[in-house]
């Protein structure tokens, strides 16, 4: 008989009132994916583990006031965005007062994410790259959360302070860039290629 893996809500409540499983669990299933997320907008490794470590600190000493969640990993990806990108500020990476100002996120991929096993793999990586260079840090960082770390358009749009519309709209952008950008090289199933191999790798983590 297979049994029913706990719901997010589930292992929220039951970390709020002290369960250390639960607190292992939700550290184990979400510290690595915010750290690589991390990496898209700083390299600092420093500030990078000192959010996260903050972050799950917080948590654990205000965890019965904390609200209720049934997205744990938005939940934590949303705090942690904010966490950090006030810790860049202290460190005058970039700042945010003007809302119209975009703060760097970069997308890169190599031959170790196993898009495409080929004898021209390396031309084809360097495609990709270039065609992922071509957009804004909105747009990257939108179709990452989207494709990489598997989030919904609602979820998206709230972690980036827009609508859903314009959600949509901005990831349907980058993926017209990036057709555009393969298609004269003759390299469109590239990237259907590489959008599975984004859902692929979500999959796994």
């Amino acid at each position: 008989m297979r049994l029913l893996k706990p719901s997010d809500a589930e292992i929220w409540t039951k970390f709020k009132n002290g369960d250390g499983d639960a607190l292992s669990f939700i550290y184990a299933e979400n510290s690595n994916k915010l750290y690589l997320y991390g990496l898209k907008l700083t390299t600092n490794y420093s500030i990078i583990e000192d959010s996260i470590q903050d972050l799950f600190s917080d948590l654990i000493r205000n965890r019965k006031k904390l609200g209720e969640t049934d997205n744990i990993h938005f939940y934590l990806i949303k705090s942690f965005k904010r966490r950090l990108q006030r810790q860049l500020q202290k460190e005058q990476r970039y700042n945010l007062k003007d809302n119209n100002q975009e703060y760097a996120f970069d997308i890169t991929y190599s031959i170790e994410h196993d898009i495409i096993l080929e004898e021209n793999s390396n031309q084809k990586i360097r495609l990709l790259n270039k065609a992922l260079k071509d957009l804004t840090p909105r747009q990257k960082e939108a179709v990452y959360l989207k494709f990489t770390q598997g989030m919904e358009y609602v979820d998206i749009a709230e972690m980036m302070e827009m609508s859903v519309e314009s959600c949509r709209n901005l990831i349907c952008k980058a993926i017209k860039s990036m057709k555009e950008s393969l298609q004269p090289s003759g390299s469109t199933p590239l990237f259907l290629l590489f959008i599975q191999s984004l859902a692929k790798k979500n999959k796994k983590s």
